[in-house]
């Protein structure tokens, strides 16, 4: 850090230890500090601070830096007078996850190889003013002869004219579709006018959120062009009644029922399964919502969000079509009594539907609340990796308000932020809380509404086991001792945090995402050496008189949202 300080003549009175003591630390620098009270940079914000010349490789070394530790750092550079290419050193900073060089006219915007890596996997945002971002091997020859220029203008002119032939064919392709297609024969209820509503919505697309494939914001679009681009992608991705009735076999094979509708595995003409979830007449939502969940899966993308595929809206069926998860739900895995995940399964799951989390209140712009997260919308793949589903109850909100005022009380019985229900403000802390229960329900194998006279909402069935010293009872005996407790009791921690009843009080998700690394990595590190039960074994920090739930037994607005009480609005998912 002095270096960078030296080189750049930074003047920001940044002397001694960059965190502590706290009332000195750096201007610019913001620190964390983490569950053993060990400060940490989380942030680097030099925007605006005169830095000229090139990024120097020194940035690179702070991975290596004995007295600065890094386990997550957002990096600002922006607006600065900066030039050059971006060191390949920044490969080495493995904690970097937002890199901002925004409003540096003379920087390269290539990144190396390493942040390339990281940024098409989704857990690198870098943000750039001008150009995407290329690929190191786009610029290896900048300088071209005159001849080269002239073979590659004369290709792109010929692609041009190929593209437009193509657009048109598709075209008339598709209006003869449309003429020729047969609607389905349901003499059940019918949605009037739908195809008028979709028209209605195209020409006026609402506000959605948008990343691009290097993960940059973008602003909503106000172009009426852009706009009709955008509608471009979405309606290619639409197919017809008798496309899913081909996709499913006649909508063969049922995996599952929810609150919008069945799910149905099929295959596309290549071979690719897919899992079609068809709208039921009796859903609560509606041709816009149904619309804005599919146009919002099909702007926004991250490794560990359902990837939209396509959607239906032909007549009276509904239907969206995503890639299909092999091991079902979350829910499904930690009530599967044959085959129960282990304890690094389950807190590697919990750590990757994080990412998705924050992805959606970080990332995106306008930011998204997802407004349902729990067990049964996490869908794992083959390999056991999360990816969070169904957006049907999401909602945009404006990045200068931190919540929204919401008509109605939507969401699901135990998932429920007691504050959102009590109050109508909506913000990302809703979502936080909903993942509290999640992480509770990973740890003991309960659901959050627990029967039996010793039941109740799983938050306060946990508290009054810590309360009495009751520990192991509240660890899902199925995972058999096999955990290392303190990563166990990290969970448990972060967990008490998500769900305490004041959001003000909730982490944010980006720093459940860094605890639950921490706990995961810890997991790692001593499973080779674990052996026998742990059974009688207590983190250090544990008091048996910790209790995290005040009055447990209070009949108030707060139970009233866990249980699934009365709630106004739409009935719950």
């Amino acid at each position: 850090m002095n270096k960078i300080k030296e080189n750049y003549k930074v003047n920001k009175g940044w002397s001694g230890d960059p965190c502590v003591p706290t009332e000195y630390s750096w201007t610019g620098v913001t620190c964390t500090s983490d569950s053993n009270n060990i400060p940490r940079i989380t942030s680097l914000n030099l925007s605006s601070a005169g830095l000229t010349g090139a990024i120097v490789s020194t940035f690179g070394n702070l991975s290596i830096d004995r007295k600065i530790k890094l386990l997550r750092l957002n990096m600002d550079l922006s607006y600065n007078d900066l030039s050059g290419d971006l060191p390949t050193s920044l490969d080495q900073l493995s904690a970097l996850t937002y890199l901002d060089v925004t409003g540096n006219n003379k920087i390269s915007t290539t990144l190396p190889s390493g942040l390339q890596k990281r940024n098409q996997d989704g857990i690198l945002t870098f943000r750039f003013g001008g150009a995407p971002p290329t690929s190191p091997s786009n610029n290896n020859n900048k300088k071209k002869s005159p001849v080269v220029i002239i073979a590659v203008a004369g290709v792109v002119v010929l692609l041009l004219i190929a593209a437009a032939i193509m657009t048109v064919v598709c075209l008339k392709r598709r209006k003869s579709k449309k003429l020729t297609t047969p609607k389905p024969n349901n003499n059940n209820r019918t949605i009037p006018q739908a195809d008028n509503q979709v028209h209605n919505y195209a020409n006026n697309p609402e506000p959605i959120a948008q990343v691009n494939n290097t993960g940059q914001n973008n602003a909503n679009v106000s172009n009426p062009y852009e706009a009709r681009e955008r509608m471009w992608d979405f309606e290619n991705r639409r197919f017809s009644y008798n496309d899913l009735i081909r996709i499913t076999n006649k909508f063969q094979i049922n995996i599952g029922t929810g609150g919008f509708g069945s799910v149905y595995v099929g295959a596309l003409e290549n071979g690719t399964q897919v899992a079609v979830k068809r709208r039921s007449h009796s859903s609560s939502q509606g041709v816009k919502e149904f619309l804005a969940e599919a146009q919002n899966l099909t702007r926004v993308h991250h490794k560990n969000l359902v990837s939209l595929i396509g959607y239906c809206m032909d007549g009276d069926c509904m239907a969206l079509v995503y890639e299909y998860m092999q091991e079902g739900t979350l829910q499904d895995k930690l009530t599967n009594n044959a085959r129960p995940p282990t304890w690094k399964q389950r807190i590697r799951i919990a750590y990757e539907s994080a990412l998705g989390l924050e992805y959606l209140h970080k990332a995106c712009n306008p930011p998204l609340i997802h407004r349902d997260v729990k067990t049964s919308n996490i869908l794992l793949n083959a390999n056991l990796e999360a990816k969070i589903a169904d957006f049907g109850l999401s909602r945009a909100f404006n990045n200068d308000v931190s919540s929204h005022v919401s008509t109605a009380i939507v969401g699901t019985p135990g998932y429920l932020d007691p504050e959102y229900y009590s109050s109508y403000q909506l913000s990302e802390k809703s979502d936080v809380f909903s993942f509290g229960v999640v992480l509770l329900e990973i740890i003991t194998g309960q659901p959050p509404i627990i029967g039996g006279p010793e039941g109740g909402h799983v938050t306060n069935w946990v508290s009054q086991r810590l309360s009495r010293g009751e520990i192991e009872s509240i660890i899902d005996p199925r995972m058999y001792g096999q955990y290392d407790i303190n990563s166990v009791w990290k969970v448990t921690d972060l967990a008490r945090k998500c769900t305490e009843n004041s959001s003000a009080n909730r982490p944010t998700m980006t720093l459940v995402v860094m605890e639950l690394k921490e706990s995961l990595d810890l997991e790692i590190s001593t499973e080779g050496t674990r052996s026998g039960s742990t059974t009688n074994t207590y983190p250090h920090n544990y008091s048996r008189n910790d209790n995290f739930v005040s009055d447990v037994s209070q009949n108030s607005a707060f139970e009233m949202a866990y249980m699934g009480g009365p709630t106004p609005g739409p009935s719950a998912r």
